[in-house]
């Protein structure tokens, strides 16, 4: 009988331990990017940053060693899939979709690029793509992306039932005025939570958002990040977040409302890294999920493992933008590099477009000035190509001159000093404290309230793009058509018919007080 007994305790002893065991191991992986901006094939060798990092190739290596190890990891994106390389320019996000496709992407959500085209170009975009796409704090005024766009969705992955949410920027001053009408921005953090919440009472044993926020401040409309995400929430257990650029090489962890840690995560952008993270869920009833998180770095390792399929689907596209870019245009002498306050490339750009106003205007212009973020690849040294253009200005802007009062002037620069910096031709000498405007002069002269000064830009910068909301109150605007990369190639083809390089320097135009 003792005997029996002994047996029988030690039995469920073992059941015990192995529900306890089986609760405290109930995970999931969760794969994710953000940002990745068209990089379809990796970053140039002798580029100055990220050289040779990312490819689609290579990242499709990874994703599946890593399915090989956790066969029901979920692979997610958080928006800005589109635009930054010629890729873009020339297909439109068939290229981007194929990819999403032929990865295996689950779930995705859109960043403020996706939209660059129009409502119809997405709803095209999104018609392709065979995941899932949510927008929780979006609503749309289009029928075709209520049936693309979903607020919220939920998936069972090795018996963990995950729910997703998804989190977008205030469109706001990043999106054309034209298509803003077709979006309908919501409190990110009220939907959000909500949201959050249904998921939750319908099951979901993790919920993880998607977000286009940023994990850095962002100037325009004072909009919500991550760590305020999470600091006003309850039901929100992961971030995935995007919009920011933000390598995250350790998760960031914040407090809810109710006390929980919660971690965001991050990959940085154009597809150099892979973010990977296990949530474990506790099992003891806290309601606490251990994170193990990682960066990946997508790098030539994974070269001689590379899909030959994947890579012949690939092939054509890129034999078609290698020929059309190939096209040598011009020289620059020196390393041309976005930044701020200053830098050699927004420097070099707002001279250029300065100097292309005079000419297509006739006027005399004042000074020019150009958002930094539309500047989205540095130039090396050497020859430049019709490629290396069009990376570096790939939107479809186009350019304009404006009119505005010298008080208004000095509003703007109060917002470019807020900013940190923005481009602005040689006319202009501005000194920054504290994030405000210290020292402000124009063609060597302080400002004139009263004076009327004829200012070269861009249409996104002109209509209040990137928080220069100033530009809206202009006396008058003329614009000219050619998209903005289209000049910048006529530009340099005729000073290389002139035998002239580019040449650019730091001087001082824009600084920064200590």
């Amino acid at each position: 009988m003792k005997v029996r007994y002994l047996f029988l305790f030690i039995y469920v002893s073992m059941l015990l331990s192995l529900c306890a065991c089986t609760q405290a191991d109930k995970q999931v992986v969760i794969l994710f990017t953000n940002d990745t901006h068209s990089q379809i094939y990796p970053i140039a060798p002798d580029a100055k940053r990220n050289a040779d990092m990312g490819g689609v190739e290579r990242r499709k290596v990874l994703i599946d060693s890593l399915r090989g190890e956790h066969p029901h990891a979920l692979l997610v994106d958080a928006g800005d899939v589109v635009q930054g390389t010629p890729y873009f320019n020339f297909y439109g996000g068939e290229v981007e979709t194929m990819v999403l496709n032929e990865l295996g992407y689950d779930v995705r959500t859109i960043g403020n690029h996706e939209y660059d085209n129009g409502g119809e170009a997405l709803a095209t975009m999104l018609r392709s793509y065979e995941g899932i796409t949510v927008s929780s704090n979006y609503t749309f005024n289009r029928d075709d992306l209520r049936e693309l766009i979903v607020p919220s969705w939920m998936c069972e992955a090795g018996g963990v039932k995950v729910g997703f949410v998804a989190l977008n920027i205030n469109p706001e001053g990043l999106l054309f005025p034209l298509h803003l009408q077709d979006i309908n921005y919501h409190d990110p953090i009220a939907y959000g939570d909500s949201l959050a919440l249904q998921l939750r009472q319908q099951g979901a044993d993790v919920v993880v958002t998607l977000s286009h926020l940023g994990f850095t401040g962002e100037v325009v409309n004072e909009n919500v990040i991550d760590s305020v995400l999470v600091q006003n929430t309850r039901y929100i257990d992961f971030v995935v977040g995007g919009h920011s650029h933000t390598a995250l090489t350790e998760p960031q962890i914040f407090t809810n409302l109710d006390g929980r840690k919660v971690a965001v995560g991050q990959t940085g952008k154009s597809g150099v890294n892979l973010g990977y993270v296990q949530l474990t869920l506790e099992g003891n009833g806290s309601n606490d999920i251990a994170v193990d998180y990682r960066l990946l770095p997508v790098d030539a390792r994974y070269d001689d493992r590379l899909d030959p399929d994947f890579a012949a689907k690939l092939m054509p596209y890129k034999n078609q933008v290698d020929s059309a870019m190939g096209v040598v245009l011009g020289h620059s002498a020196v390393d041309l590099i976005v930044d701020r306050p200053e830098s050699t490339l927004s420097n070099w750009a707002c001279d250029a477009l300065a100097d292309m106003a005079r000419q297509r205007s006739g006027a005399k212009i004042d000074f020019a000035v150009g958002n930094t973020g539309g500047m989205r690849a540095d130039i090396p040294k050497g020859v430049v190509t019709r490629g290396n253009v069009l990376q570096t200005f790939p939107f479809t802007n186009y350019m304009t001159i404006v009119k505005l009062k010298g008080s208004d002037v000095r509003d703007l620069f109060e917002q470019i000093a807020a900013n940190g910096g923005e481009g602005v031709s040689r006319e202009v000498q501005l000194v920054i404290k504290n994030g405000r405007v210290a020292q402000l002069a124009i063609g060597g002269n302080p400002v004139d309230d009263n004076r009327v000064y004829t200012i070269a830009t861009i249409n996104f910068v002109a209509e209040g793009g990137d928080g220069m909301v100033a530009f809206r109150k202009a006396l008058s605007r003329e614009d000219y058509p050619g998209f903005i990369f289209e000049l910048y190639e006529d530009y340099l083809s005729r000073m290389t018919q002139q035998g002239l390089s580019i040449e650019s320097v730091l001087d001082g135009r824009i600084t920064i007080a200590q």
